[in-house]
């Protein structure tokens, strides 16, 4: 009997899902993972879901063939444009960001005063609010859109004071509602997390929901067989940018990084490769 190698698919619409790669990582040292960065459409929160959902359903189609064991949604707004489509029909498991995260969030509050920030996307859509009250009808959840997070991370200005002045600023609503706990419902927030923890009490626990799904995806694969620990990339749009960024910020340097494009996908990216 042939047991299945450790092999994951993720996708997000860029850098945010390292997060959750360098966290899985931590974990299992040897999973092969295979990572789709939609570059050619980020940011994706002020998209309509269904387009982000066709995007997601592209991706998955995609990694399919792979045959990974799973593959990981590290995109709240591709979560929620899932569920507003009615899911995604894929033969390979998936695991959420935004339910993990949520579940996370109410494992860390006292109070059940939780606050959210993501992206415009993910809190129109109510999906964090859903997840938790399932899960904790008597909690208070304060939303807290933030459209302008995504795009500094994908510019490489994660450290700038642009930044840390954007994180101040989307933060108000959380201050004044005295939220004890902080779910960062987008997987490019953590990458700022010096300036949540900068703008916040010391007291406000800061979820990073990366943590719960790269646990989760580690006891999925606790049968599995170890990989190689290979990664590859594939990138939607500028395939040399990606990986610039992917280095900086995480470390990561892909064995294999491909350009990959769907029919209707509109970019200006190049389309270079690099081993």
């Amino acid at each position: 009997m042939n047991a299945r190698v450790r092999h994951v698919g993720m996708i997000d619409s860029g850098l945010g899902g390292l997060t959750v790669l360098t966290a899985l990582r931590n974990l299992l040292p040897d999973v092969d993972v295979t990572y789709f960065a939609d570059t050619a459409h980020v940011p994706y929160g002020d998209r309509p879901l269904d387009e982000v959902a066709l995007f997601g359903r592209q991706m998955i189609e995609w990694l399919t063939p792979l045959d990974p064991a799973l593959i990981i949604v590290a995109s709240g707004t591709t979560c929620a444009a899932f569920e507003a489509s009615g899911g995604v029909t894929s033969k390979v498991r998936q695991l959420g960001i935004a339910e993990l995260g949520a579940a996370a969030g109410i494992r860390a509050s006292k109070t059940l005063n939780i606050g959210v920030v993501a992206t415009h996307g993910t809190i129109a859509s109510g999906i964090f609010e859903r997840k938790i009250h399932a899960l904790q009808p008597a909690a208070i959840v304060t939303s807290v859109a933030a459209p302008a997070l995504v795009p500094i991370v994908e510019g490489g200005e994660w450290n700038s004071e642009r930044a840390r002045t954007a994180v101040d600023s989307y933060l108000q609503p959380v201050r004044t509602a005295n939220c004890d706990t902080l779910i960062l419902g987008c997987t490019h927030f953590p990458h700022l997390s010096r300036w949540f923890s900068t703008v916040l009490r010391p007291s406000v626990a800061i979820v990073d929901p990366a943590e719960a799904c790269a646990q989760a995806c580690a006891d999925a694969l606790a049968g599995d067989e170890p990989g190689d620990g290979r990664l590859l990339f594939a990138v939607s749009g500028d395939v040399e940018d990606f990986a610039r960024h992917a280095l900086q910020l995480s470390g990561l340097v892909a064995n294999d990084t491909r350009r990959v494009t769907f029919p209707g996908a509109h970019s200006t990216a190049s389309s270079g490769a690099r081993g």
